[in-house]
């Protein structure tokens, strides 16, 4: 029995034994055959924070009708294998890419065009960065040669071919070719510490597209279809210079400000009006919105599984203060009446007399330096403008038209070169918002302004009378030493328009006539009155014409009233350089630019008489020195000792020369044009001379003179709105100044400006003859003054609407548009249109003034 006990432990240590062998080798086996596969395994699953972006909000109007959205779209992308790095793998993938652009191509497509190496005209090879300022490309090009691994000293024609030689882009292809090539190839370079995210090599494709890529994807390694979004216009070019448009980030101080919002350098941001302004809220980019993907990757880096996924919050929508089709009503409105001026300009140089134009010295010493074939060629007509209609109790902008538009749509996905030229080309300047980025002279709509501060500063009474006596005495009025410069003013009735009739004018009268006289007596009084030649100024920034407006777009541009520091200014330089190195003003006027080279030139001629060539340099700091002196407030007889002395310690000119020759008194005129006079001060009571104001700082100056005195901030957004549909801020009506004045003041205007469009021998009565409103509304025309060609004089028309109880103000400004009578047609379909909504609203007509409603 002991024997086979034995004999069994035996065979069972046996089995035993041969068990641990075999579970030895095993455990060899794993550890030393698959331990370096399983941990190569381990090493290529590795964790991605994938960055996920909300999508951009809308923006709508008022009502809510989507102005700009998001639109699903499809991508063309690119995805390399990180791994395969060969030669052959990159001669493979420019195969396949070639073949891609190719299928792009034949369905209508395009692919991207960023090689920041471009080929000139000329053959030679240059860096383009989309940057001009010298110290950002020389940043852009040390970044983009680190980056892309190449010479640090190569010219660009070496680092062309070196490139085309990396990627084994075959000989025979063409310099176009190669750039399609190129430019995939850099994105993938630029972005190579992103291996897992594919790079877009074409935008927006059609589903055409889609189904070519689809259909060969087989052979198509690396290339896939995504999922992507872009940016839609509904309206097309309705309202473009409010809603603006999307662009890419060009300079680096752009880029370094959103890549710290969490931005990508590739993201579209606003580039132009409220995509630009309202950034913040619109975007789905920033950090505080982004969503997050962890995913496990491969060495390919391909996701092969997801550990979490947190959802994007998409960018709030901004709803603005404007009615899409009172929008649409404007625009159209503003477009014809544009048309219709310019019609009427060609029609009137065809029957004028030749001595008014074409033989005329002073028309044709104004067109003498401009391009033509012919004096119409080459005179400015009317082709563009610019329309606002603003709350008068909120300053919320109900439309806001500039003509001519475009369509932002083509700067949906990047704008081309071509697009790009022929907008910046346009004479009458489409990207232009001329209803906040004019700044012109205002002619008589300034009036009631000088007629408010008349009253207000002691200078006039609603019962003071002023006769209009044709030309206005300068000369009875200058203070000693002052030297009279220019035309002596007059009435614009004067001498054969009636001026006559204008006698014993109130402040009511005086508007209803636009009658300058009344206007220059009052601008004169108030010196005289006040001790100062800035009350004007004062009370046009009391209206709000020479401040921001707040209005929430980019462009705007701040007004003037004329006065010493609008004519010259001697605390700031007469000129800077611009970002092009071109030398432009640096004053409020280009006034005392054209002085200093006028003085440049009569210098030099001074020198040549003597035989003596004076550099340019001596030349300037000699002009630059006699206009400081200009500034100086010094009388015409403290003035002369001053110019002798600059003269002689500048260019050694004695003073014997100087006077002998007449020189002295010559340099006086030309300095006398950058000393304030009584002249400029009656001209900027009529709103010529050196003011200049925008039409949406117009629009809250009018509405004030109906509302009671209040000057509001403009705005064009009411609110941001989440995608709940909950108001994240809402605008509220912002008082900037308020005109603290009797009412019997603004009444006064107020039935001067009724006047002007309903008595019959007023400035703009036969424009509304038959007009279902005329006893509706009141307005006044502008008429201001731009050359010696009357044709290319400014008009400008404002209006409010209805009449006893306002609720909009209306302006119109067409520069170079005859007359202030010309820019009614569009204020007229404009309001007309508002007061039949209202009519709708009622179900009742508007009554007729002095009638009881029933």
């Amino acid at each position: 029995m002991f024997k086979k006990l034995k004999n069994r432990f035996f065979v069972l240590m046996a089995v035993v034994l041969v068990a641990f062998i075999a579970l030895g080798a095993g455990l060899g086996n794993l550890t030393l055959t698959q331990g370096g596969e399983l941990s190569t395994l381990s090493e290529d699953r590795k964790v991605r924070e994938l960055t996920l972006k909300g999508t951009r909000g809308q923006i709508t109007d008022v009502t809510g009708i989507p102005l700009a959205y998001d639109e699903s779209s499809y991508d063309i992308e690119f995805l390399r294998d990180p791994s395969r790095n060969s030669t052959t793998d990159k001669a493979h993938y420019t195969e396949v890419l070639s073949r891609a652009i190719a299928l792009i191509e034949e369905s209508g497509g395009t692919t991207i065009d960023t090689f920041n190496i471009v080929r000139n005209e000329d053959g030679t090879f240059s860096f383009d960065f989309g940057v001009t300022d010298p110290e950002a490309v020389k940043a852009r090009e040390e970044n983009w040669r680190k980056n892309m691994y190449v010479s640090a000293t190569s010219p660009p024609d070496v680092l062309y071919r070196d490139l085309r030689t990396r990627y084994r882009i075959p000989e025979e292809y063409t310099y176009e070719q190669a750039r399609k090539l190129l430019s995939i190839w850099q994105e993938v370079q630029l972005s190579s510490y992103l291996a897992y995210v594919p790079v877009t090599i074409s935008e927006d494709v059609s589903m055409d597209t889609v189904a070519l890529i689809e259909g060969q994807s087989d052979t198509l390694d690396g290339i896939q279809v995504g999922e992507s979004s872009v940016r839609v216009y509904p309206k097309d070019d309705v309202a473009a210079h409010i809603v603006g448009y999307l662009g890419k980030m060009t300079d680096e101080d752009t880029l370094e400000e959103y890549e710290d919002k969490g931005y990508s350098r590739d993201d579209l941001i606003g580039a132009a009006g409220i995509e630009s302004t309202m950034e913040q809220y619109l975007t789905g980019n920033s950090t505080e919105k982004q969503g997050q993907r962890v995913v496990e990757v491969n060495s390919s880096g391909k996701v092969i599984s997801e550990r979490s996924y947190t959802e994007p919050t998409d960018g709030y929508n901004v709803r603005l203060t404007i009615d899409l089709q009172l929008q649409q009503i404007a625009e159209e409105a503003l477009k014809n009446n544009i048309d219709q001026v310019y019609q009427e300009q060609v029609e009137q140089y065809n029957t004028a007399k030749p001595e008014d134009y074409d033989q005329n010295e002073d028309v044709q010493a104004v067109l003498e330096s401009r391009e033509g074939n012919s004096t119409l060629e080459k005179m400015n007509l009317a082709k563009s403008g610019a329309a606002v209609v603003l709350d008068v109790d909120t300053g919320r902008v109900l439309a806001m038209a500039s003509y001519p538009s475009y369509d932002a749509n083509i700067f949906t996905g990047g704008i081309s070169e071509e697009n790009m030229q022929k907008l910046n080309d346009d004479p009458a300047r489409p990207l232009f918002n001329n209803a906040i980025s004019s700044k012109a002279i205002p002619g008589s709509i300034f009036k009631m302004v000088t007629g408010m501060a008349g009253l207000e500063e002691g200078a006039i009474t609603t019962g003071t009378t002023i006769d209009d006596e044709g030309e206005y005495p300068l000369d009875e009025k200058k203070r000693e030493g002052e030297q009279i410069v220019g035309h002596i003013p007059a009435c614009w009735a004067y001498p054969d328009g009636g001026w006559q009739t204008h006698v014993d004018q109130t402040i009511v009268e005086g508007l209803e006539n636009s009658c300058n006289y009344f206007f220059y007596e009052v601008a004169n009084r108030l010196v005289q009155t006040t001790g100062s030649t800035d009350t004007l100024s004062k009370w046009g920034e009391q209206f709000g014409l020479t401040t921001s407006t707040g209005i929430e777009l980019t462009g705007e541009v701040i007004g003037q009233v004329g006065n010493q520091s609008v004519l010259y200014d001697p605390t700031l330089p007469i000129s800077t350089t611009n970002s092009e190195g071109v030398e432009v003003t640096a004053q409020k006027t280009s006034l005392p630019l054209l002085v200093r080279n006028t003085l440049m030139n009569d210098l030099r001629g001074y020198g040549q008489s003597m035989n003596i060539e004076y550099t340019d340099e001596q030349l300037r700091k000699t002009a630059e020195r006699l206009i400081e002196a200009a500034g100086k407030d010094l009388t015409d007889y403290e003035i002369g000792p001053e110019i002798r002395d600059i003269l002689y310690e500048e260019l050694q000119i004695t003073s014997a020369v100087a006077d002998r020759n007449g020189w002295v008194i010559d340099i006086n005129s030309r300095l006398s044009e950058l000393r304030w006079n009584t002249r400029r001060t009656v001209e900027t009571g009529i709103g010529s001379g050196t003011t200049a104001v925008t039409p949406i700082a117009v629009a809250r100056y009018i509405a004030a003179l109906v509302n009671g005195g209040d000057v509001y901030e403009t705005h064009i957004v009411d609110s941001i709105v989440d995608n709940d549909g909950n108001i994240i801020e809402q605008q509220e009506p912002v008082v900037f100044n308020h005109i603290d004045a009797p009412q019997e003041y603004f009444d006064a205007i107020k039935e001067g400006m009724t006047k002007v469009v309903a008595e019959e021998a007023s400035t703009a009565s036969t424009a509304f003859d038959g007009w279902k409103y005329q006893d509706e509304i009141i307005g006044k025309t502008g008429t201001g003054t731009v050359s010696a060609i009357d044709l290319e004089n400014n008009a400008w028309f404002v209006a409010c609407a209805p009449k006893d109880d306002p609720e909009i103000a209306v302006v119109i400004y067409i520069p170079n548009g005859i007359g202030g009578s010309h820019a009614i047609p569009a204020a007229k379909d404009i309001i007309e249109y508002y007061l039949d909504g209202k009519t709708e609203e009622t179900g009742t007509e508007l009554p007729s003034t002095n009638t009881l409603i029933p």
